[in-house]
């Protein structure tokens, strides 16, 4: 059976005195040479559960979080000794302005602002020292995360060729086929037969009349025009032998049910090109914020690997 424990806590800290609260508390952890006390541990738990209300939280469950909720005040206190160290400071003339920009972006008076924190609890020096730390927090990053981060031009046009299927799901692929049979049983036929489609792909590489190409094959061959396609409908292993050509260039033999298959790629409603010029900056942003993610945690560990961190509860 879940207790209400959300309800407990919130009762037993709001009708616990100043004079109270200070003579219990305690000290919840030590990093470097300041404390984090168990009061304000419950007041970030209190903040977290408040967050989802809705949420009920058994015993062991409330335990869990509570532990996650001391790893982030540790990682907070960290990253507030990093900031006074590198001596990174926010001029009052970025305050206002980024306090400018919340006003201007939600449609607000200065006043309207204040009248808004009043009804939530918060007076503006309050909130001018809340968008103070989160701007420091930001420069902290920016320094320490985001300048370490770099994408090369190399790694988007491989990341592109490598996913080229998921961007063009939706655009049109025009395609001339050219398929055999494959014998059954005899491996010298069908060894022969590869090296007639070879030579048909050589053919057609290097510039040849498509339907002269198939013509020459005689009775060994059909194809023709396949018209205008979807790529995202063909299946997979067609989508796979003409992922990333371009007009005019031709798959490898794909064998299919029995049958041996060539496709020369006549057109696209995107060639290659033009098509990684339009998802280009797409691409950068996702690779860039997957190595932020693996630099952050690497920054992460090097603060706590570099510091003095003891848990007392």
């Amino acid at each position: 059976m879940k207790r209400p424990l959300f309800l407990l806590l919130c009762s037993l800290l709001l009708t616990t005195t100043p004079v109270t609260a200070k003579t219990l508390s305690k000290v919840a952890a030590i990093v470097n040479d300041e404390i984090i006390t168990t009061l304000q541990l419950d007041q970030a738990v209190i903040e977290d559960l408040a967050k989802n209300p809705q949420n009920q939280f058994n015993v062991t469950q409330f335990d869990q979080m509570k532990v996650q909720t001391l790893d982030k005040l540790i990682d907070d206190k960290l990253s507030e000794q990093q900031t006074k160290r590198l001596g990174l400071q926010v001029s009052e003339e970025e305050l206002n302005s980024a306090i400018a920009d919340v006003e201007s972006k939600n449609g607000l008076t200065h006043e309207a602002l204040i009248q808004a924190l009043a009804t939530q609890g918060v007076t503006m020096p309050e909130y001018r020292e809340k968008v103070k730390g989160e701007i420091l927090h930001y420069k902290l990053l920016s320094r320490e995360v985001n300048s370490k981060v770099l994408v090369t031009s190399i790694e988007v046009r491989n990341y592109f060729d490598q996913h080229i299927d998921e961007y063009t799901s939706g655009e049109k692929v025009s395609l001339n086929r050219i398929s055999y049979d494959i014998p059954t049983g005899n491996e010298q036929q069908v060894a022969k037969l590869r090296k007639q489609a070879e030579a048909c792909r050589d053919q057609l590489i290097s510039g040849k009349d498509f339907d002269q190409v198939l013509a020459d094959q005689g009775d060994s061959a059909t194809g023709g025009d396949m018209g205008t396609l979807v790529e995202s409908d063909l299946a997979k292993p067609l989508r796979a032998a003409i992922a990333g050509l371009n007009p005019g260039e031709v798959s490898e033999p794909l064998e299919i049910n029995d049958q041996l298959y060539l496709f020369q790629v006549t057109g696209r409603s995107f060639d290659n090109d033009t098509l990684f010029e339009q998802v280009k900056n797409q691409i950068i942003e996702k690779l860039s914020q997957e190595k932020r993610d693996i630099r952050f945690k690497e920054w992460r560990q090097e603060l706590h690997d570099n510091a003095h961190i003891e848990v007392r509860i």
